[in-house]
């Protein structure tokens, strides 16, 4: 008995077998099979997306670079010594790196005073005084609530950052008019000068109250040093020839020396901390001042839709996997199946063929 032989209708389709998968023709033959509906979507994705920008308004971004000033802290010569009197007093302020300030520019204080500030200006055709709560028609059920919500519209229109090379940094604030973008760039600037100013004026004073007790202490210190050298020196008129006594003038004189050097030390921190509390220069370097744009922003609607219409042509192709490995048959294409013709065995087609009808005549002995 011979066995069956399968013939090349059994043959599995392309998609069965795990080589012609990955291959390119296997990938052409689908794209082929399912173009409509790739380019079908990415199309329609790229149309949308296109028209989209191009009906958005006009934007235009205001951009200014400043630098902090690196001031020296008037207390960073005295962090041994208050150590010694067990308070902790930084060498170096942290507050002024451009970190800080890039932080500072989007904290809550200045965008709640950005927003609430009211701003005039021309549109072209008319003239709009205003808050940024308003023209951002900022929603919310009280006042402050708005206000927050307009604060947080404002951070989505920002961009800030840091050069790490030249330690400066770079403000940049968009809107749909030229003049307010302007406008909002040099208020948030001024209100970060002032809000460092003031921190500036308020550690200058907590630092003259500390450094005036220490400068109090200080003097009393000194005059009880010289005055016990000056009692020795009435008492001992001749004490170089006397080891001892050269070595208790010395011991002493150590002493007054020690505290006259900090008794200075303290009074030129005290007079640095007073100029500090009263000065009203400002603490940053404003290197190119938020300017008027000439020009709107790029809408990008061609790059836009391009990308698009890429991201909607793998979701086509997606979709057209999924359909087809959930289809019918597991989406492989249904054939009419075709009969298998079996062999039949020799044996059983010898026994249904009809017997030969037998000669007439006489037998041959």
């Amino acid at each position: 008995m011979n066995p069956t032989r399968s013939t090349s209708a059994d043959a599995e389709p392309w998609s069965a077998r795990p080589d012609d998968e990955l291959s390119l023709a296997s990938l052409l033959a689908f794209f082929l099979e399912h173009r409509r509906l790739i380019l079908g979507t990415g199309l329609i994705l790229a149309i949308l997306v296109g028209a989209i920008s191009f009906a958005r308004s006009r934007t235009f971004t205001s951009t200014a670079r400043f630098m902090p000033e690196s001031s020296e802290n008037p207390m960073s010569g005295l962090s041994g010594l208050a150590a010694t009197f067990g308070v902790s007093v930084p060498g170096s302020d942290p507050g002024g790196s451009p970190s800080f300030y890039a932080q500072l520019l989007q904290s809550r204080d200045i965008l709640r005073e950005t927003v609430e500030t009211r701003y005039a200006f021309s549109t072209g055709s008319d003239s709009v005084h205003s808050t940024l709560i308003d023209l951002f028609h900022a929603r919310g059920s009280t006042p402050a609530a708005r206000r927050d919500a307009a604060a947080k519209d404002l951070l989505r229109h920002l961009d800030v950052t840091i050069g790490r090379e030249t330690g400066t940094v770079d403000l940049a604030v968009t809107t749909n008019w030229a003049e307010l973008s302007q406008q909002v760039g040099l208020r948030m600037v001024q209100l970060v000068s002032e809000f460092n100013l003031h921190r500036r004026q308020t550690k200058a004073g907590a630092e003259r109250q500390f450094v005036e007790a220490r400068v109090a202490e200080a003097q009393d210190s000194l005059r009880a040093a010289e005055s016990r050298l000056q009692v020795f020196l009435q008492r001992n008129r001749v004490y170089q020839n006397a080891p001892q006594l050269q070595f208790e003038y010395d011991r002493l004189q150590r002493a007054v020396n020690m505290q006259q050097q900090v008794y200075t030390t303290l009074a030129q921190s005290y007079e640095a901390a007073r100029i500090d509390e009263v000065r009203n220069t400002p603490v940053i370097t404003i290197v190119e001042p938020p300017d008027r744009p000439a020009k709107p922003d790029a809408r990008l609607a061609l790059v836009k839709a391009l990308l698009a219409g890429l991201l909607g042509m793998g979701l086509g192709a997606l979709a057209a996997a999924v359909r087809r490995a959930f289809g019918p048959r597991g989406g492989m294409p249904t054939r009419r199946p075709e009969r298998r013709r079996e062999e039949v065995p020799e044996e059983q087609t010898a026994m249904h063929q009809p017997l030969a009808p037998r000669a007439s005549g006489p037998i041959a002995k």
